[in-house]
């Protein structure tokens, strides 16, 4: 062969396993960057399962509160009728 054919040649292939292991190495981290992301989206999401489970107990905790108050307002305003008092 002739050098300018290997002048060619040469860089040609340099610049195509240049190319290979670098689009190589950069979906290697890709990868590994999506694997973290979703390990801490499970992460999340368990925290959110919990916290929700929390939110419904406090919700029904509150519902009662007010049921309760509802009937002790109740309770003080038939108080008040039998008595007499305005308020």
């Amino acid at each position: 062969m002739s050098n300018e054919l290997l002048n060619i040649i040469i860089p040609a292939l340099a610049s195509l396993l240049g190319s290979v292991v670098g689009v190589l190495g950069s979906a290697k981290v890709l990868t590994y960057r999506v694997t973290q992301l979703e390990e801490k989206m499970k992460k999340q999401c368990e925290n959110c399962s919990v916290m929700d489970g929390r939110v419904d107990r406090l919700e029904a905790r509150a519902d009662v509160m007010e049921e309760r108050i509802r009937t002790a307002n109740h309770r003080i305003d038939n108080l008040e009728k039998k008595e007499g008092i305005k308020s």
